[in-house]
């Protein structure tokens, strides 16, 4: 698995989203800017993640996982600091 693959995995689910995603080896880092995260708690956000990539966790093909989810009005927030 590559940082393309995880980001056809997530695609379907986030289909209006930004989406970036880096590896080293099996461990990813990705960056999702969604409006559905709105109104969602971190923990929501995560959750909804993990629910699409659990079974490659589990099988080894991704070892870990650093998830930033985040709302539009978050990520500009972000960018102007």
């Amino acid at each position: 698995m590559n940082s393309d693959d995880l980001i056809a995995l997530l695609r379907p689910t986030f289909p209006n989203a930004n989406i970036e995603a880096v590896n080293q080896g099996n461990k990813f880092e990705v960056l999702i800017v969604d409006e559905s995260f709105d109104g969602k708690r971190l923990v929501q956000r995560q959750q909804a993640i993990y629910a699409i990539v659990n079974a490659h966790i589990q099988s080894g093909a991704m070892h870990a996982l650093t998830i930033h989810a985040l709302t539009p009005a978050e990520y500009q927030a972000r960018q102007s600091h």
